[in-house]
């Protein structure tokens, strides 16, 4: 019996180093997100969390060398080119039986820098960073307001063939712009205003890469 797990030893470690074949290209992320929302330049005194939120990306992974280091890590570049978000914000009226509803959104893409591991032929670890540059929008008390954001994106995922799992967290800024309805002496006039909210938030989502 001894014998015979020496011998699968050097076996395992023989399977492990051998050259796996490259993950997968494409992928499309669907998921859970949790975001916040405050004022960035009021110190989280105004804060709202989610209470419920969707995520879908799809993208594709370009490889930069033919042949992994060490026959399992694979170096890439990420350009997610659909990147949706929403997330629904609930405030409770203080003394009163209602509540407050927000709607929040951005829609943009991502590309950054990604690290694959694949020790054995179909697992592989997968890290990430991405800049997402994103229209941001946002619906409350009967008002829209959107502008642009900012957003930085660092995940981890790992799959099994083409089926997996990540997480991923997100973080940034995001510029509104208001019209305001501001009554003169003689008219009623429209005003430009503007504010700027930092967003951060994880997102925990399947991932399919094929």
């Amino acid at each position: 019996m001894k014998k015979f797990l020496l011998m699968l030893v050097p076996m395992f470690f023989s399977i492990a180093l051998m050259a796996q074949n490259r993950p997968g290209g494409k992928y499309i992320n669907v998921g859970y997100s949790s975001q916040t929302l405050s004022f960035a330049d009021d110190n989280d005194a105004f804060e709202l969390k989610s209470k419920i939120g969707g995520t879908f990306n799809s993208g594709r992974t370009f490889y930069i060398l033919n042949k992994p280091v060490a026959k399992m890590i694979y170096f890439g570049i990420d350009w997610t080119y659909i990147d949706l978000n929403y997330v629904q914000y609930k405030e409770e009226v203080v003394d009163e039986e209602e509540s407050f509803v927000t709607h929040k959104a951005e829609a943009g893409m991502q590309v950054g820098p990604s690290v694959h591991i694949a020790p054995i032929d179909g697992l592989t670890f997968s890290t990430y960073y991405r800049y997402a540059p994103s229209y941001s929008m946002m619906f409350a008390d009967s008002e829209f307001s959107g502008g642009y954001a900012g957003l930085n994106v660092a995940g981890i995922s790992i799959n099994y063939s083409a089926f997996g799992i990540g997480v991923e967290q997100r973080w940034g800024t995001a510029k509104h712009n208001f019209s305001l309805d501001v009554e003169d002496m003689e008219e009623e006039q429209e005003e430009k205003v503007s504010h700027k909210y930092k967003l951060s938030g994880p997102r925990v989502f399947l991932s399919f890469r094929f």
